[in-house]
């Protein structure tokens, strides 16, 4: 999988990717071509081109202390995306991280959201291919070319309630959300809706209007708090 990232230091390199917390926890590498995965705001000392390491990546802009490190650098990776030891490559001239072995599935999700602002939360069955038993919004994979058409879709099928029912708030910037060697590129959408009752299929077992911050309170499925992040503008404009 290629992921686009923050160039910050031309050149390329690949190899394994090893985390570093901050200085604390710096020691030089035991193996050779390593990729360092560092906290925004810290990089290691200047001789790493000597150590083993062939690139860093960090999870933010890289502007509060811009590297100058003899390797291939880039920012703005979400470190979550990463294994301990599994294979990479850093272009840091184009602002790309290639990480092998790792495959990428388009989804959407769109999220429901009542008129006093409480939004709707399915729980899994037992029956669905992953993350049974755990809360979501609605969700499924990308199989036509507009994401917005697949998330009427999906709301019809798993909640009943037709695209007529449903008003477009927004839609949010893609969220990666890592399982195994997958990664789930989500594409969300936050739906106004004038009626609460919902009629679920086979792929639910519960469903709940909650507060949105019940969200990280519960098991969901990953990165659902991130979804509703990308979505959640300020409470006047989607009360409107």
């Amino acid at each position: 999988m290629s992921l686009p990232a923050l160039p910050l230091a031309p050149g390329t390199g690949r190899g394994t990717v090893l985390f570093v917390e901050g200085p604390e926890t710096w020691s030089v590498p035991e193996q050779d071509a390593v990729v360092l995965a560092v906290r925004e705001g810290w990089w290691p000392r200047l001789e790493i081109v000597s150590q083993g390491v062939r690139a860093c990546v960090t999870d933010g802009s890289g502007l509060a202390s811009r590297p100058s490190l003899g390797v291939a650098a880039v920012g703005g990776i979400d470190r979550d995306l990463l294994r301990p030891g599994e294979v990479v490559e850093v272009d840091g001239t184009a602002g790309r991280l290639n990480i092998e072995g790792v495959s990428e599935q388009p989804v959407v999700t769109a999220l429901l959201e009542r008129a006093d602002g409480k939004i709707l939360l399915l729980r899994r069955s037992d029956r669905v291919g992953s993350f049974r038993g755990r809360w979501a919004g609605v969700s499924g994979f990308l199989e036509t070319p507009e994401p917005l058409d697949q998330a009427l879709t999906e709301v019809r099928e798993e909640t009943g309630l037709p695209p007529t029912a449903l008003r477009l708030v927004r839609s949010g910037r893609c969220v990666l959300a890592r399982d195994g060697a997958r990664v789930y590129v989500v594409h969300p959408f936050l739906f106004r809706v004038e009626r609460a009752e919902v009629r679920l299929d086979w792929e639910h077992t519960d469903a709940e209007w909650v507060d949105p911050e019940e969200i990280t309170r519960r098991q969901t499925v990953p990165k659902l708090d991130r979804v509703w992040k990308a979505l959640a503008g300020p409470a006047d404009a989607r009360k409107s």
